[in-house]
């Protein structure tokens, strides 16, 4: 397993899986972008491109480098970090999360059993998430932004 951050995205998995939707959802534009000679940064980067073709692309980039061929409720807790992570980010840079992915997302933080080094930072990062989670516009499995949900 890779570097652990507070985060729920900042682990190898997660940032893996990321980085291989952004690029499989906007291909030469993302590495252009993404060229140490480009005066944007990575945080800016990614604001620009999140939409939810990221977020989808993201999500079928864990299920390929984690070989998930399981339903999402039978996932293990390192592929739902992973999932969660990615959902996390998405959340920040705006993109609605379709309703499903939230619930989980929402779900297995509430859930974590995972040990940090950091517990106490993880713990208050974690409510941070949820709360964000909560909050987020979500989509309904209709394709339609729920901004109740």
């Amino acid at each position: 397993m890779g570097h652990w951050g507070v985060k729920s995205y900042e682990h190898d998995e997660a940032a893996d899986a990321l980085d291989a939707g952004f690029d499989r959802a906007h291909g030469a534009r993302y590495d252009e972008l993404m060229d140490d000679r480009n005066p944007l940064t990575f945080e800016q980067v990614q604001q620009m491109l999140a939409g939810p073709r990221t977020l989808e692309a993201s999500i079928e980039a864990l299920r390929d480098l984690l070989a998930l061929k399981n339903p999402p409720e039978i996932w293990d807790e390192l592929a739902r970090l992973a999932l969660v992570g990615i959902v996390v980010r998405h959340a920040e840079l705006g993109v609605p999360i379709p309703e499903p992915w939230r619930r989980h997302a929402i779900d297995w933080l509430e859930n974590e059993r995972i040990d940090w080094e950091e517990a106490t930072a993880r713990g208050l990062r974690r409510q941070k998430e949820i709360e964000l989670l909560k909050r987020a516009r979500g989509v309904s499995p209709s394709g339609r932004s729920d901004p109740g949900a």
